[in-house]
């Protein structure tokens, strides 16, 4: 008959959500968040639009601010959880869970960081909190991570967590007015490597 589907979804998962690993902050975005979090992406403009296409949307603290509240409703609503990325209290990216399914009990893991905080390893730290905290606390079962051929950052961060690369999903970004391969990357609850 198949495996049953039923399956209690938490009623507020992502209600008051704090993450922390030493100097290294997961929180939800503020309102008062919008204008640092704007002057991060303007500055990062040309590296990280290679990859990301709401970076071309994000022409004004307005947009940011818009994206905030979007982010807080989606939230609200279970949706995605979207945290700032904090070093010593600063925003330095963010990362989340992205296109929740609570059926089949999946989501999207998506980070980005500014050039300045790269190559220490926040986002790998940053990733393996919302992991534990995705697996554990609200009891999803499969994380995926896509990012396109080229961008090889991104990519170690998915094959550091110890995800499986799945296959290759052709054209299937539109990034500054070009198609993107991508790869795809997923882990399941139990491959989550235990804790250090």
């Amino acid at each position: 008959m198949g495996t049953s589907r039923a399956w209690e979804t938490p009623p507020f998962p992502f209600e008051r959500v704090e993450l922390r690993d030493h100097e290294l902050e997961l929180r939800p975005l503020r309102a008062a968040d919008a204008f640092v979090l704007f002057r991060l992406i303007d500055a990062e403009r040309a590296r990280l639009g290679r990859w990301l296409p709401w970076v071309e949307e994000t022409r004004t603290e307005r947009d940011s601010a818009r994206f905030i509240a979007d982010a807080t409703e989606e939230r609200r609503r279970r949706r995605s959880l979207v945290l700032a990325m904090c070093v010593d209290g600063a925003i330095v990216g963010t990362i989340g869970l992205h296109y929740v399914e609570w059926f089949d009990r999946s989501a999207e893991l998506g980070y980005w960081i500014a050039s300045g905080a790269e190559g220490r390893g926040y986002v790998t730290r940053a990733a393996r909190l919302v992991l534990g905290f995705a697996f554990g606390t609200v009891g999803l079962h499969r994380i995926v991570v896509r990012c396109a051929v080229g961008n090889e950052r991104s990519a170690r961060v998915a094959e550091r967590l110890g995800m499986v690369r799945e296959g290759l999903l052709r054209e299937a970004h539109f990034v500054g007015g070009r198609f993107l391969d991508q790869h795809l990357y997923s882990l399941l609850r139990h491959e989550l490597p235990a804790e250090r």
